[in-house]
């Protein structure tokens, strides 16, 4: 699967400058680090989170893994969690799972980002498949889509190219 078109439409519509990465399938951001020989946490995880009715999109390093607590408290919602799989099979079902770009404005969801992404210079991210990656500067990503940047992960695993 090709990176969606929603994804670079948006893109090019905001006029930002990205470039796409083809790579081998991968399934986790080591994996996608690995694969475009980069450190884990310029790599955006992207999740989709719910809590009454309420949805968001939170975006942490690769290498860093959520705190649900920590994510309760940026939201400012007590019964906020990661969203499974099974909730997300019909909002989602056209996006493959696990590849969900961090843009808000796609899904109409606020965004929440961890500040431990924000001190690299660029930032890849899911295009709607687990081939292809946009890779663009984190100044652009924040300019574009308006997240509130907050604490919501702790260090787990790295991998530095």
């Amino acid at each position: 699967m090709a990176a969606d078109q929603r994804v670079l439409d948006y893109l090019d519509e905001n006029e930002v400058d990205y470039e796409v990465y083809n790579h081998l399938r991968v399934y986790s951001t080591i994996e996608e680090a690995r694969e475009l020989g980069v450190d884990a946490d310029e790599i955006a995880k992207c999740l989709v989170v719910t809590g009454h009715g309420e949805r968001a999109l939170i975006v942490v390093p690769g290498g860093h893994r959520i705190s649900n607590q920590k994510i309760r408290e940026a939201t400012g919602n007590k019964h906020s969690r990661l969203e499974t799989e099974d909730e997300m099979v019909d909002e989602f079902n056209d996006w493959e799972l696990g590849a969900i770009p961090p843009l808000g404005d796609i899904f109409d969801f606020p965004v929440y980002v961890d500040r431990n992404l924000i001190g690299h210079e660029t930032i890849l991210f899911p295009a709607g498949s687990h081939t292809e990656s946009i890779k663009m500067s984190v100044a652009d990503f924040i300019n574009l889509i308006r997240p509130d940047v907050v604490d919501l992960s702790e260090e787990e695993e790295r991998w530095s190219a």
